[in-house]
């Protein structure tokens, strides 16, 4: 009996460990606060000003030809890099639709745009993406050669894990570049960068 109790522990604490991710957790999603009200310093990890020392003007990255071009956005811009291999990145879409229609119902303009890192052969499964409802059109990178210079753009070190996001404001500087996934109580973070620098 008790080397069968050792043995289900044994086998409970490794399907456990399978679930976990590997390496050390970014301190932000340490202890995450189910506040709406977090700043825009604790969303972002990089912030720059609309102008003047340190502003960062956004340079579109090179594309593949694919669906229909991202509309030019009136507004804030939404870039989010991810993949369609990416876990998290795909987890977020969700939350990422329902953001958008918050910012649509807070007379906020923001469009999205979901720029994919994947490779020449993911071809049929970003058309198959391409037909879910998602937040905002999707761009493609043109190759792997120009994901560091974009990463470089963003002020973001190349070996940076995906997903990514890029706010923009409508003059096109970067106001905010977010490494790693958002999750629901960031909204209010988020919505409050946007209004306020609107």
């Amino acid at each position: 009996m008790r080397s069968e109790l050792a043995l289900l522990t044994l086998c409970l604490g490794l399907v456990g460990c399978e679930e976990k991710p590997s390496g050390p957790s970014p301190s932000r999603f340490a202890s995450v606060k189910k506040s709406t009200q977090a700043s825009a310093a604790a969303f972002c990890d990089k912030r720059y000003p609309a102008n003047g020392e340190g502003s960062h003007r956004f340079v579109e990255p090179p594309k593949r030809p694919f669906g229909e071009p991202p509309a030019k956005a009136s507004g804030w811009t939404w870039l989010n890099v991810w993949a369609t291999w990416c876990k998290p990145c795909v987890d977020e879409l969700g939350v990422l639709n329902r953001w958008r229609d918050a910012f649509t119902r807070e007379g906020l303009p923001v469009a999205f745009t979901l720029l994919s890192v994947d490779d020449a052969e993911a071809r049929p499964q970003l058309e198959a993406w391409q037909k879910k409802s998602l937040p905002g059109a999707i761009a493609w990178l043109r190759g792997e050669d120009d994901l560091g210079p974009l990463l470089d753009s963003l002020g973001v070190e190349r070996g940076a894990p995906i997903p990514i996001h890029a706010l923009i404001d409508p003059k096109g500087m970067i106001r905010c570049v977010r490494v790693g996934a958002i999750h629901e109580e960031n909204y209010g973070a988020a919505r409050d960068l946007i209004a306020k620098e609107d």
